[in-house]
């Protein structure tokens, strides 16, 4: 019993992080981000990562282009964004 409280405590807990944007390509940015259901799962996922992203190519005074989305679930049911741009 103990077990399933810590379990259910973990992932309703507000945890979430997110990558600073890693330069991959010319011009080509990667950012990832990670929340739990308490933060909106996979969408609070995409929204931290997309947020991110905006800022990388705003501090550089450029556009975003998302080229690509990937989204999938972290243990225990946490949810994982990562979203691949360009800053033209």
């Amino acid at each position: 019993m103990k077990i399933l409280a810590v379990l259910l405590l973990t992932t309703l807990a507000g945890c979430a992080w997110q990558s600073e944007a890693l330069k991959v390509g010319a011009n080509t940015y990667r950012v990832s981000a990670n929340a739990s259901p308490a933060r909106g799962g996979v969408t609070g996922a995409t929204q931290m990562a997309l947020r991110n992203a905006n800022k990388k190519c705003d501090s550089m005074g450029l556009s975003i282009t998302v080229t690509d989305t990937q989204t999938d679930y972290a243990w225990p049911t946490n949810g994982v964004a990562t979203v691949t741009f360009t800053c033209t």
